[in-house]
């Protein structure tokens, strides 16, 4: 996707993220579907996470460098992991909201700062402990965190008609 469409369509993803958990009200946070691994207000800190390490790896794309391996702080994962599944208390959801933007801009700074020609480049990373490289490209980043923040859309709002069936059926 061309760069500027790329920046904007994200823009995009993230207002219809943001929308579809401002529709949750605050009792429905630590809602959690039995079998599920991500509470309502959990896909807050999961989206947090996802754009920390996405971020990591445009920083690297950005740098110019050839192939790398992703790396994330020890235990990082495993925390937003035990935090989408506890859901989250009322208190807290301003917080994840300013830090869910502050690192949407993040995201965007970095982006910005990426020549056009070099948008679509791609580089060897490998992810995690994997033994295979896969090439990734800026505008493959952008359009990763683009489809994730959308694919909790409707999550969310399966989620919270779950819960407000609930409700009704026990009041």
């Amino acid at each position: 996707m061309e760069k500027g469409a790329a920046l904007a369509d994200f823009d995009r993803s993230r207002g219809e993220f943001v929308d579809a958990m401002g529709a949750c009200p605050d009792e429905a946070l630590s809602y959690l579907k039995a079998g599920d691994i991500y509470a309502i207000g959990g896909f807050f800190p999961h989206a947090n996470w996802v754009l920390k390490h996405y971020s990591r790896v445009l920083d690297r794309l950005a740098s110019g460098g050839t192939g790398f391996r992703t790396s994330d702080p020890p235990g990082e994962h495993e925390a937003a992991n035990r935090r989408a599944l506890a859901g989250l208390q009322p208190d807290e959801r301003s917080a994840e909201l300013v830090e869910l933007d502050a690192l949407h801009k993040q995201v965007l700074a970095t982006a910005a700062l990426i020549p056009a020609e070099h948008w679509e480049s791609k580089v060897d990373v490998f992810y995690g402990d994997a033994a295979d490289a896969f090439p990734t490209s800026p505008d493959d980043v952008l359009g990763w965190l683009r489809d994730h923040y959308r694919e909790h859309v409707p999550q969310c709002a399966d989620l919270l008609a779950e819960w407000r069936s609930g409700r009704a059926a026990t009041g």
